[in-house]
């Protein structure tokens, strides 16, 4: 029999560097939206789907995520997953900060320069992170909105989109810097 547990729970990073701030953003990058299978070493068949999503907001030096996981599968089972997401987050925590520290500087701009604007599913681009703070208005998911200059040109543009795989643009100083995170690596390659 399936069952369904909801959990939620803040982190809170620090945000007082680009760098810092950077690695705070990478971090809901690898959360926002993800799936995992927990399976129990004993019997797998009795695995436990979670899904994560996540809210963020800046106060002063501080990063705030807050997370929400959606947990199914055998009862006796959800309880340990929830615990058991709290040392994965904190994973994906240090693999995030390691990723940042590999990110590389791709453009910087005046924040002054550029607008966010909303838009629409077609011109979404989930590589692109951005954070929400910076939103016009309500967004149903992160990439909800984008960047654009003053004659209405996307920055980035999607040429330099697809140039990476991820990009997270930070705003610090009255600065929009833009860094390219190297690709998120599949736990599976590790295992060959």
């Amino acid at each position: 029999m399936t069952a369904k547990l909801e959990h939620e729970w803040e982190i809170e990073l620090p945000a007082a560097t680009a760098e810092q701030l950077l690695a705070a953003l990478t971090t809901r990058d690898r959360l926002y939206g993800q799936s995992i299978t927990l399976e129990p070493e004993d019997d797998p068949a009795k695995a436990v789907e979670v899904w994560l999503a996540s809210v963020e907001s800046l106060e002063k030096d501080t990063f705030h995520l807050g997370i929400y996981a959606e947990i199914s599968g055998p009862k006796e089972f959800l309880e340990p997953a929830r615990d058991a997401l709290e040392d994965i987050v904190s994973e994906q925590i240090e693999a995030a900060a390691a990723e940042a520290a590999e990110a590389t500087l791709v453009e910087t701009r005046p924040l002054s320069e550029i607008e966010f604007r909303n838009v629409e599913e077609d011109d979404e681009r989930p590589a692109l992170v951005v954070p929400e703070w910076l939103a016009p208005g309500e967004i149903e998911v992160p990439w909800g909105f984008r960047p654009f200059t003053a004659n209405g040109q996307a920055w980035p543009d999607d040429a330099t989109i697809a140039a990476h795989d991820r990009l997270v643009l930070i705003p610090f100083d009255g600065r929009l810097i833009l860094y390219a995170l190297p690709p998120i690596e599949d736990d599976d390659e590790d295992d060959d």
